[in-house]
């Protein structure tokens, strides 16, 4: 029998914002990728007003997501209705992606690990996300993007406007000084030295995402 739509009070959601991770702890099982519409869209929807609500930070660099699925080992293996491993985290990265979420993009996905365990006491799922570094894990509101082209748009921070015009003035310096190198012959590798040290987003990644030309600055 199919789970019914998940609720936002089947998600505790904690945030240990000095870590640079983000524990969820869900009542319900994961959703499949192949699930029908009106369940994954319930399971995304009330997963992502749980993380909304119990967080106020955002990754901005590269990720580790590590999965415990607890379910009955009679389902995983004698049943055909029970989703597979590599169906179900497409689905949570979506839910928890986007200006409310906690993450800008899930390619910044750097690593997973999913696995599931029979449950003892225990249903539904454990994910941990954690930033490789935990300072790449910043307060989200006000978060907004700087272009200096289609594939290259650097995070500009809540601030004060002269403030946000002296990172993006650092920001053009940096990239217009990797492009002279470049030009010289540098090789890539070396002149991404130059660069600012936050990672670039490409425009067509950052859709739902305030985006700023570098020339309005």
């Amino acid at each position: 029998m199919a789970n019914p739509v998940a609720a936002e009070g089947n998600f505790d959601v904690q945030e240990f914002h000095g870590q640079g991770r983000v524990d969820i702890r869900s009542t319900v099982d994961p959703i499949s990728l192949q699930a029908d519409s009106p369940r994954k869209v319930g399971f995304q929807d009330a997963l992502a007003s749980a993380v909304q609500k119990a967080t106020g930070g955002m990754f901005t660099h590269d990720v580790e997501a590590s999965l415990v699925w607890f379910v009955e080992e009679s389902r995983r293996y004698q049943t055909h209705i029970i989703a597979d491993l590599d169906n179900i985290m497409k689905p949570i990265l979506d839910a928890v992606t986007g200006p409310n979420g906690i993450m800008i993009d899930d390619n910044q996905i750097q690593s997973i690990h999913a696995s599931w365990m029979t449950p003892g006491p225990q249903t539904g799922f454990e994910l941990t996300f954690r930033a490789l570094m935990s300072d790449d894990y910043i307060p989200r509101e006000g978060l907004s993007f700087v272009e200096f082209s289609a594939d290259r748009c650097y995070i500009l921070p809540q601030a004060e406007r002269s403030v946000q015009e002296s990172i993006v003035r650092t920001y053009r310096m940096e990239v217009a000084t990797y492009k002279k190198l470049l030009s010289k012959g540098i090789v890539e590798d070396v002149a991404r030295n130059v660069l600012p040290l936050t990672r670039p987003f490409p425009r067509a990644r950052l859709q739902k995402f305030d985006v700023h030309h570098h020339t309005l600055f």
